[in-house]
C-alpha cells in the first residue's frame, strides 16, 4: 500500500474580457510575448487582504491593456488550464481557472484605446471568424466559447477543459455542458 500523500497542485486564477462592438467585432491585443492575438486579461492579484476577485481582475486588467475603463458583466466562460501547458513549464508553473466576463466599453472611450508599449504590440476590433486564424489555440476556443455563451447559443458559463495529461494530446480540449 502506497502511504506516500500526493503534493497538491498550486493553482491560481486569471480574467479576461470579451468586448463587442455593436457590428459584431471583438476587441484583441496582440501579445508581445507569445506574438498572438488575445482577448485583454491576465493573473489575478493575490495581494493582502485575499487580493483581488476574477472580475476585479477583469476591470484592472481590462483597464490597463486599452487604457480605457472596462466594465465586466456576466461570466460567460471559465477555463481550466493544466500547469506546464504547451510545454512551458517555467512560464506556466501553475495550474489556473480562467473566467471571461461580458465587458463593455462606452462608445465614447473607444476611440481613446491605447495600449502599454513593451507589453503588447497593439489592439484591434477583429471579426470573430477571422480572429481565431491570429490567436492560438487555448485561446481560440475561448473566444469561441464566449461567442456563442454571449450570442445565447450555449446557456452561460461555458466550462471548457485544457486536457494535456497522459492519453490526451497537448492542446486537446474539451467542453462540458
Amino acid at each position: 500500500m502506497n502511504t506516500t500523500k500526493s503534493k497538491r497542485a498550486m493553482v491560481g486564477s486569471a480574467a479576461a474580457a470579451f468586448i463587442r462592438r455593436d457590428d459584431g467585432t471583438v476587441l484583441l491585443v496582440h501579445h508581445a510575448g507569445t506574438g498572438y492575438w488575445v482577448l485583454p486579461g491576465g493573473k489575478v492579484d493575490d495581494g493582502p487582504g485575499g487580493g483581488e476577485t476574477p472580475r476585479e481582475c477583469c476591470e484592472r486588467e481590462g483597464r490597463e491593456e486599452t487604457g480605457v475603463t472596462v466594465t465586466a458583466g456576466r461570466l460567460l466562460v471559465v477555463q481550466w488550464l493544466p500547469s506546464g501547458r504547451n510545454g512551458a513549464y517555467e512560464s506556466n508553473p501553475f495550474a489556473c481557472h480562467l473566467f471571461a466576463f461580458d465587458a463593455t466599453i462606452s462608445p465614447e472611450d473607444q476611440p481613446n484605446i491605447h495600449v502599454p508599449e513593451g507589453e503588447l504590440l497593439g489592439w484591434d476590433w477583429w471579426d470573430p471568424t477571422r480572429a481565431v486564424d491570429v490567436m492560438d489555440a487555448t485561446n481560440g476556443r475561448l473566444l469561441a466559447a464566449a461567442l456563442r455563451v454571449a450570442s445565447g447559443a450555449e446557456a452561460a458559463p461555458c466550462y471548457l477543459e485544457e486536457l494535456p495529461r497522459s492519453g490526451h494530446t497537448a492542446g486537446d480540449a474539451r467542453v462540458i455542458r
